[in-house]
């Protein structure tokens, strides 16, 4: 069978977990004998290093717009406006990719990610008559931004005439694949995909395991893993802010701490905080932990090395996140999860099981959970 598999971007050029999943997707595909292509973005004037070329085909190309999509976070607010509309109505992607499906003739086509590669491509699809399978990742489709942060719920006049147009122009396609329960009420109880097939379908292999039995914290020393964005939606701010409400100073990120040793019960230990990943907010991320020895920032690095180091791993994110991939990558290396009680997070993380919830406006309950993690571990 040939597949076509469309992704606003693909690696070497990617962001966060939606590109592991799309590249898994064709790893999984070729494993399986069969024939995949891959249509995706890149930004102008850059190329690919040969050295980094794959076994498959991958159709790269720059839509048409006022800038890339992978720079779309350095820009303000009236530029990214503006990129989005012509996003929508990309007519540049919408020929360039028809050529593509017409000489390819795939099969079937998943697509995932379309911002950055134009909303028509569905009623392209449709038109080519050709079986679509919509993987959503985020609420994008509802809010152009794909954020929905906590506290920030209600949908303005802007949102609800937003929606309901790229409603309109996804319609429904053969079958969309939620990997949260969550995501797919959310779209659902907004009327998406109206006659789509819709299906839950995990990211990852996944089983809810004890990971909290047995878990002794060595030589007293407790480290704690944040990897992904450094984006303020991400938590990171609100993670180093909370980290400093562990000193014995007070807890203020201005006061320079004398060493890292910190007295819990009577005895002391040390609290890690080791951050991977790049993102926007690096700089003032790393100007803020400025006067925190315990935390250490080590820019981007592949999270597997820093998980077989960590004893939690901690994902604060403010926003409503569907189904991050990082905590599979930390389940699956055996390190229990402590995050935001947010989206379909809870669907992953039985609290006191493999990991701990916490509620995101709430630090001092993240406080309460490092404290209770040493003193669980002194009693194992």
């Amino acid at each position: 069978m040939k597949i076509c598999l469309i992704n606003n971007l693909y690696q070497p050029y990617q962001r966060g977990g939606a590109e592991v999943v799309a590249e898994n997707q064709v790893n999984d595909f070729i494993s399986q004998g069969h024939d995949v292509f891959v249509i995706t973005t890149q930004p102008l004037f850059k190329k690919i290093n040969p050295a980094t070329s794959l076994k498959y085909k991958v159709y790269r190309f720059y839509p048409w717009n006022i800038f890339s999509f992978y720079y779309l976070n350095r820009f303000s607010v009236f530029f990214r406006a503006i990129w989005r509309l012509l996003d929508i109505f990309n007519l540049h992607s919408y020929f360039k990719i028809k050529k593509i499906l017409t000489a390819q003739k795939p099969d079937i086509i998943y697509t995932h990610n379309l911002t950055g590669i134009g909303y028509l491509i569905p009623k392209l699809i449709k038109k080519l008559k050709i079986k679509n399978i919509q993987v959503m990742h985020d609420v994008t489709l509802v809010r152009p931004s794909g954020l929905l942060i906590y506290g920030q719920e209600k949908e303005n006049i802007l949102i609800k005439i937003y929606s309901r147009f790229i409603r309109y122009l996804f319609n429904s396609p053969d079958q969309v694949v939620f990997p949260s329960n969550w995501l797919k009420n959310y779209y659902t109880s907004r009327d998406f995909f109206p006659s789509s097939e819709r299906q839950v379908i995990r990211n990852f292999d996944f089983k809810i395991e004890n990971l909290l039995l047995n878990k002794k914290i060595k030589n007293k020393e407790i480290n704690f893993l944040f990897a992904g964005q450094i984006e303020e939606h991400k938590g990171i701010l609100f993670l180093i802010k909370t980290f400093y409400k562990l000193s014995p100073y007070g807890g203020s990120p201005l006061i320079s701490q004398e060493n890292s040793k910190q007295k819990i019960g009577g005895q002391t230990t040390n609290y890690k905080l080791h951050i991977i990943g790049t993102g926007s907010k690096f700089a003032q991320a790393k100007k803020l932990a400025a006067n925190n020895p315990n935390i250490i920032f080590h820019g981007y690095q592949p999270a597997a090395e820093f998980l077989a180091q960590a004893d939690h791993i901690i994902v604060p994110s403010l926003c409503y996140e569907n189904s991050p991939t990082v905590i599979f990558e930390s389940l699956s290396a055996g390190v229990p999860v402590i995050a935001s009680n947010l989206g379909g997070i809870s669907e992953l993380i039985q609290n006191k099981i493999n990991g701990y919830l916490f509620r995101p406006d709430r630090g001092q309950e993240l406080v309460f959970i490092i404290k209770n993690i040493y003193e669980r571990s002194k009693n194992i």
